[in-house]
């Protein structure tokens, strides 16, 4: 296996848990993983015939930080593979099943890791596309209650981090306007070709949703949405922008309503962000989320865990240090 240097982007999250807990989620999670010992405890299992698993595979504890490897997989998936031959007229598709581990059992392909930091309720996360932020706090959650350490009623959301320069400059100045834009529709596949999609328009094999979409619904009405063809939109490149601000003066309580909405707002993708400061300047959306790309060591591509644990320690260590965020 050849021995290289990946980047990874690792995003920092804060853990707020729903009822007021004095426990931090390192604790909790240290808790429920002494009661879920094995992985088939902690087996998420979802989808037909419970095919479609999510489990922590790997733990441990370094520097007083809690580390863990979070995967998904989908059992008995082949991976389809396909020659690279630049000379053939056509290529034919392939299916290879997983090899067999030395003790004989059924191997699985990954979907996707998550490689989690957790230091009281500090929380970073190095991602994939199929296990990002929201699947991994819906597994957090469903662990956690699975080890009855979480609390009846009680549910632990993950929330982007802002930079403490950022945070004082929007209270000292106020934001005067912000200003979001969103694709127009989010489109999935889906099984039934007659779905309905919530706009109330049929498309055979197409969904459609998003935020974008509900805004006109509340803006224009069901009725008027239903008439249009929204398949035609598709790939259009079509966005909808939402602005909230005041024209000429507003009050301090008001003020602090349009800071609140800015800071919410920040759990929106990066590049649809936009605050203009009453004080003028404006924050674009990545200085609203604290990220880095860190190089780590790594074998085709696949991290070294225990390198990428350390390099997350570090920089962690760093932002405190630095009083960046808060310890």
């Amino acid at each position: 296996m050849a021995k290289e240097t990946t980047t990874k982007r690792l995003s920092c999250k804060r853990a707020a848990f729903l009822k007021g807990d004095k426990s931090t989620l390192q604790s909790k999670m240290s808790a429920a993983l002494q009661k879920l010992k094995t992985v088939g405890r902690r087996k998420q299992v979802s989808g037909e015939d419970d095919a479609y698993v999510r489990a922590i595979i790997y733990h441990r504890t370094y520097a007083d930080m809690l580390f863990c490897i979070l995967a998904s997989y989908e059992r008995g998936t082949h991976q389809l593979t396909v020659s690279d031959d630049d000379e053939a007229e056509m290529l034919s598709v392939a299916q290879v099943a997983p090899p067999k581990g030395a003790d004989n059992k059924r191997q699985e392909f990954l979907e996707g890791t998550c490689y989690l930091g957790v230091s009281r309720n500090h929380v970073l996360l190095v991602g994939s596309r199929a296990l990002g932020t929201k699947p991994t706090e819906h597994y957090l959650n469903w662990f956690l209650d699975q080890a009855e350490v979480l609390g009846a009623g009680n549910r632990v959301g993950l929330s982007d981090q802002v930079a403490q320069a950022t945070r004082q400059r929007i209270e000292a100045s106020h934001v005067k306007e912000l200003e979001f834009g969103t694709p127009l529709l989010v489109v999935s596949d889906t099984a039934d070709d007659a779905a309905t999609v919530k706009a109330g328009v049929k498309a055979a094999a197409f969904e459609f949703d998003g935020i974008g979409l509900n805004i006109l619904r509340q803006v224009i009405g069901e009725e008027r949405l239903n008439r249009m063809r929204l398949a035609d939109a598709i790939d259009g490149n079509i966005e909808v922008t939402l602005r909230v601000r005041y024209k000429r003066k507003t009050t301090e309580k008001a003020h602090k309503v349009l800071d609140n909405i800015a800071m919410a707002v920040r759990h929106l993708d990066e590049d649809e962000v936009k605050l203009t400061l009453a004080g003028g300047g404006t924050v674009s959306g990545n200085e609203l989320k604290l990220s880095a790309p860190l190089s780590v060591e790594a074998r085709d591509g696949i991290p070294d865990p225990d390198a990428l644990f350390k390099k997350m320690h570090e920089w962690l260590l760093a932002q405190i240090e630095n009083q960046i965020i808060e310890p």
